[in-house]
């Protein structure tokens, strides 16, 4: 799924000069990225966002054993400005006290520029092979005339070893920022998981906080036959080989009329554990009819799906025809067991 890129040879010098992350080969390296837009002011069962949000970065941090850890943050300092994003505390080991002391300090008031957000903090990650990780946490849209959907696939293609795992807080699910999000957490093999309040706050980052340090899987032969309970019902898997994947799933509408399969490549990534499947969804009915016609359909759409390394749940998404571009919706699901036995 992804290939490793070197980007630059960087001196020390050069290291000093930009501040840029100077790996330790032996650990992988993780950058908190944290919305402290206006909108963090917004309140929760009358406590606000951001306040709800510091706590859980403090339960988050008194159990990480993740490796090196730094902070960033956007929309902090000024009001209308995209280019608000700073780097609070460098990645390095040891560094809780300094994130739960700058996090404490955040005083939302600006926009919400997602996108240049990560983009930044991939850079200061860059500077090592050694797999790099950003937990983003976002209560809202991209503000700042960027797509996070495209940057997730941008990302993907330069081959870095990176993976964006992102919390939605109290995120309308179905909206633009539910489907950017959700996205950008996909196109890089990252989990998207979402927070209503501050009890989902706090297990969605303790969540992604261990998604790096469960085991991977040897094999994946034991998926055929396994379900998972999903945004458009029960997937059932009927073939799972080194390189395709194909299933059935029983969609949402009461008479069935909308179930269908899905079918195409699928990829494992050596590094992670990770497996990316790329291809299509087929239905008798769906909300869109495509003018051509895939395997005997009007309606069918392109899906992809990045199943976690224990292939206990999957996140992505999808599109009507194979159009392309922003996706359709969302499409995620959790194993809930294999199979029942025929007659």
């Amino acid at each position: 799924m992804k290939q490793r890129l070197l980007l630059g040879l960087l001196s020390a010098a050069a290291l000093a000069a930009t501040g840029l992350y100077a790996a330790n080969a032996k650990r992988p390296a993780t950058m908190l990225v944290l919305d402290a837009s206006g909108s963090m002011w917004g309140q929760i069962d009358g406590k606000p966002k951001i306040a709800i949000a510091r706590e859980a970065v403090g339960i988050m941090l008194s159990g990480w054993q993740g490796g090196d850890l730094g902070l960033m943050a956007y929309g902090h300092n000024r009001k209308g400005d995209c280019n608000d994003i700073e780097v609070l505390q460098p990645v390095g080991a040891n560094t809780a006290a300094g994130i739960r002391k700058q996090v404490d300090a955040l005083n939302p008031m600006g926009m919400t520029p997602i996108s240049a957000s990560v983009r930044q903090a991939a850079a200061q990650l860059r500077s090592t092979e050694q797999k790099a990780t950003v937990i983003l946490v976002s209560d809202g849209e991209e503000t700042c005339s960027a797509d996070p959907c495209a940057l997730g696939k941008e990302l993907e293609s330069t081959g870095v070893d990176f993976t964006a795992h992102v919390v939605g807080f109290d995120i309308q699910k179905g909206s633009k920022a539910h489907r950017q999000l959700q996205c950008l957490a996909a196109n890089t093999g990252g989990r998207y998981v979402d927070a209503r309040n501050a009890g989902e706050l706090n297990r969605a980052l303790t969540s992604v906080a261990s998604s790096e340090q469960t085991a991977p899987r040897d094999t994946d032969s034991d998926l055929v036959g396994r379900i998972y309970d999903t945004t458009f019902g029960r997937l059932t898997i009927e073939a799972w080989s080194k390189d395709r994947m194909a299933g059935r799933y029983a969609g949402t509408a009461s008479d069935g009329s909308d179930a269908g399969r899905i079918e195409g490549a699928v990829t494992r990534d050596a590094r992670d554990g990770s497996a990316s499947f790329d291809g299509h969804w087929f239905a008798k009915s769906a909300g869109q009819r495509c003018d051509t016609q895939k395997n005997g359909t009007h309606y069918w759409g392109s899906a992809t799906l990045i199943f976690n390394r224990a292939r206990s749940e999957f996140q992505g998404y999808w599109d009507y025809c194979g159009a392309g571009g922003a996706p359709e919706g969302s499409w995620h699901g959790a194993l809930i067991g294999p199979a029942p036995s025929g007659p």
